[in-house]
């Protein structure tokens, strides 16, 4: 469970934000042309149109291009809505049975205050949430992906109305072929395809559109982007930019975030200065420790050390981390300072959520002189000792 984990931590780590030419401009046969929805300010990813008692939800998942990959119907009446829309899921809203296969999702349902709909989780493992948590031990939570693969006979007898799902941006590979022959209704979410840590924070409109909360969502971030851009105006108009990177060697690998990626993006908005930030890969680089070693030696700042909660621990694991500058000074901050009995940080639930609590924690790790004007405790992050 520590190997997944890891791996778990290091993926989410490099997820990837793709460049997008107006996307929502874009359609595929089938699907009627998606119209402008005012409401979606950053996530270029997915649409919302309303029409009266209807919602019309895009998904735009193609990593390569960005044409409708997927489109529903979301009302209350859904009777004759068939004939009109042939190539459209056609959900009943709001949803009273979800499974939602990620800690994220769950939070997502979580903070617009509809965990009860949530019906079922991937793994209990990796969750926080203590709702969440009460009500698997109740036995009203199913676990629908204990292991990498989908217990299908379990998500077919629960009849979830929608399962939310993770893609790669594979139209066509991302749903598992007999998850399609079930006739279940699935939703891939690509919020990791976004450009922003604001585009990100956004998919919540996505996922409350399904639950009828588009008032809530619409409060919830506009809060996020209040707060977020307050604390960018005071990191970005400092000075100095200490310089940092991440992560640490899985096997024989060092999987840094890309330049491009959602990791380097805060980190600048954080005011510091990432070491692969010219670097234009949206991904993770497969590194050796030689090459990190030679870039990062001497480096003001370590983070993100997946599960790792002090340098004693961080040093068993590879004796040659004691060399780096960052050690000796002690300046290593980790995501931990609340994880669950089997090390997984809530940082990995809500933090696609609230990136400014991110945004937060880092710039007064970075810039020390800001805590007074943030004036906030740190909320994701802790140093190790």
């Amino acid at each position: 469970m520590l190997v997944k984990g890891l791996l778990y931590c290091s993926f989410l780590t490099g997820l990837l934000f793709l460049s997008c030419n107006n996307p929502k401009a874009s359609r595929s046969p089938g699907f009627e042309q998606p119209v402008e929805d005012s409401g979606i300010k950053y996530a270029k990813r997915f649409s919302i149109v309303n029409t009266g008692e209807i919602a019309l939800v895009y998904l735009f998942g193609h990593r390569k291009n960005h044409d409708t990959t997927a489109a529903y119907v979301l009302s209350k009446d859904t009777v004759g809505l068939r004939q009109r829309y042939k190539n459209y899921e056609i959900i009943k809203r709001p949803c009273q049975k979800i499974a939602a296969l990620s800690s994220i999702y769950a939070a997502m349902f979580c903070e617009l205050g509809e965990s009860e709909r949530v019906a079922a989780i991937d793994n209990i493992d990796y969750i926080n949430n203590e709702e969440i948590i009460r009500k698997f031990e109740r036995g009203q939570l199913k676990e629908l992906a204990k292991t990498p693969v989908l217990d299908l006979e379990q998500a077919v007898t629960l009849g979830p109305d929608i399962i939310f799902t993770f893609g790669m941006g594979d139209g066509l590979q991302d749903v598992d072929r007999k998850l399609k022959l079930s006739g279940l209704p699935v939703a891939v979410s690509v919020d990791h395809l976004e450009e922003s840590p604001l585009a990100r924070a956004e998919w919540i409109k996505f996922f409350a559109a399904f639950v009828d909360r588009k008032k809530e969502a619409d409060s919830i971030f506009k809060q996020v982007e209040e707060n977020y851009l307050k604390i960018l105006k005071l990191s970005t108009a400092t000075r100095t930019k200490p310089s940092v990177f991440s992560e640490t060697k899985f096997g024989d690998v060092w999987y840094m975030p890309g330049g491009k990626s959602y990791v380097a993006r805060i980190l600048r908005d954080a005011g510091a200065h990432y070491l692969w930030a010219d670097n234009n890969d949206v991904g993770s680089l497969p590194l050796s420790f030689e090459q990190v070693y030679a870039k990062a030696k001497e480096a003001d700042y370590w983070i993100n050390l997946p599960l790792v909660k002090s340098k004693k621990e961080l040093i068993s694991y590879e004796t040659r981390y004691g060399e780096f500058k960052a050690y000796k000074s002690g300046m290593l901050f980790n995501n931990t300072k609340h994880s669950n009995s089997k090390g997984y940080s809530i940082y990995w639930e809500t933090g696609m959520i609230h990136p400014e609590r991110i945004l937060s924690d880092l710039s007064q790790i970075f810039h020390p002189e800001l805590k007074s004007q943030i004036n906030k405790d740190l909320y994701y992050y802790q140093p190790l000792k």
